[in-house]
């Protein structure tokens, strides 16, 4: 299963990023951070992007 990391947040933390933060052991700056770099959950994994490609294919 696969989710956003502000949706796993909201499932298992009631949405307190604060407390989730504190689970991480880094900065509610960091778990913001995070967010905004799109991150996500997979199979109980954080996930986060290397780089973000362009959309446009590449011939």
């Amino acid at each position: 299963m696969q989710m956003s990391l502000m949706e796993y947040i909201t499932k298992y933390f009631n949405g307190d990023i604060y407390r989730y933060a504190q689970y991480e052991g880094v900065s509610r700056e960091q778990i913001l951070k995070w967010i905004n770099n799109e991150c996500y959950i997979i199979k109980g994994r954080l996930v986060m992007p290397v780089k973000h490609l362009p959309v446009k294919e590449i011939l």
